[in-house]
């Protein structure tokens, strides 16, 4: 008895096995690149399609380790699909961003916020080198990626304690999305990108450890201590104003810039803001002392921080000039409000020389 089959039976069909194989690998690869931009699909095509569903397959991988929160494995498989695809394909192809989302989403989840800042700059270039016909073809939720990558990237500067960086990427995706239809999900998001705006104008001083030298004095350290503070949050754009307002030393001459009307401006700006129960007062109130540089008593008092003709050097002189004359300034301050307000060039919390004005609350039944 013979065998059902021959050689040449066996041949006939593992040619007919490697024809559907190789039609079901061409529809597949077809169906992928039906999601990127036309003018970029061909040079997909001209990859081996072997070589090319190894390097899908590993992004698909990607995107089920990330589901299982295996990150670390996540990246290592987008990393080693995008060195397979940058043998054949520039590195601003569509494609790259699929598998870039992947990644950023991986870093993100474990906070590791340079690299997902990086990925996120990659995602945007990516997205801008596509042209207007190409832009026509994708989908609405393709074309508002965009939006959301200026919106990550100001996401991730802010949670990395950049906070001009941030504001400008949030503005940036405020203007963008001002644009699109005014329907329920983009004004929802618009709110969120508004809400960061507003956190991001008022931007909240950021505290690092501080540890006193072996033998540095009590005050030698309170003045370090208050210097680095200022310049580590001057390097994250949450100082608002230059940080060199710490170290800056008063000019005798500058007080001959005032005038009256500048003299009548500080005074007033200062009574108002201690009438209203302001900051400055309640922290006077709560400390019964309370000690600033004139940088941040303009930062403080709204109407002085937008004038920009006011400079902390004009406002230090002006207060100068009300404590030295003790005058009606000085005691409609103490008698109506229980305010008392002197200087000294001479603080624990600044180098000598640096002219820091206290505010005094004095108790009494009538304030």
């Amino acid at each position: 008895m013979g065998c059902c089959y021959n050689k040449s039976n066996v041949t006939t069909i593992s040619n007919t096995k490697s024809a559907i194989i190789a039609t079901t690998e061409h529809e597949f690869i077809e169906k992928v690149i039906s999601t990127i931009p036309l003018s970029q699909r061909d040079f997909i095509r001209r990859i081996p399609s072997h070589y090319f569903l190894t390097a899908y397959a590993l992004y698909k991988n990607a995107q089920i380790l990330l589901k299982h929160e295996r990150f670390e494995e996540a990246e290592l498989a987008c990393n080693n699909a995008v060195d397979m695809l940058l043998q054949y394909l520039h590195p601003t192809h569509y494609i790259f961003q699929k598998i870039l989302e992947i990644y950023t989403n991986s870093c993100l989840r474990r906070e590791h916020f340079s690299k997902a800042l990086c990925s996120t700059l990659t995602c945007i270039l990516i997205h801008s080198a596509i042209s207007s016909a190409d832009r026509a073809s994708l989908s609405v939720r393709e074309n508002f990626q965009i939006i959301e990558y200026y919106f990550r990237m100001g996401f991730i500067y802010k949670k990395m304690n950049y906070m001009k960086n941030a504001l400008k990427y949030m503005l940036q995706a405020r203007q963008m999305i001002s644009s699109w239809p005014h329907v329920e999900e983009i004004i929802n998001f618009t709110r969120i990108i508004d809400d960061n705006i507003r956190d991001l104008r008022e931007p909240k001083l950021t505290i690092q450890p501080v540890h006193p030298c072996p033998d540095e004095s009590d005050i030698d350290f309170s003045r370090r201590f208050l210097l680095e503070m200022a310049q580590f949050n001057a390097q994250r754009g949450t100082l608002q104003f230059d940080v060199s307002e710490f170290t800056r030393l008063p000019l005798k001459a500058t007080e001959y810039l005032v005038t009256p009307a500048i003299l009548n401006e500080v005074y007033k700006c200062l009574y108002n803001e201690l009438s209203k129960n302001g900051l400055m007062a309640q922290i006077a109130r709560l400390a019964m002392e309370s000690q600033y540089i004139a940088a941040q008593i303009k930062n403080s008092i709204q109407k002085l921080k937008q004038n920009t003709l006011l400079t902390s050097m004009l406002i230090e002189a002006a207060l100068t000039i009300i404590i030295d004359r003790q005058d009606k300034y000085c005691q409609n301050l103490k008698d109506k409000l229980g305010f008392e307000i002197f200087y000294t060039d001479c603080s624990n919390f600044h180098q000598n020389g640096v002219r820091v004005f206290k505010i005094k609350y004095i108790k009494s039944n009538d304030h």
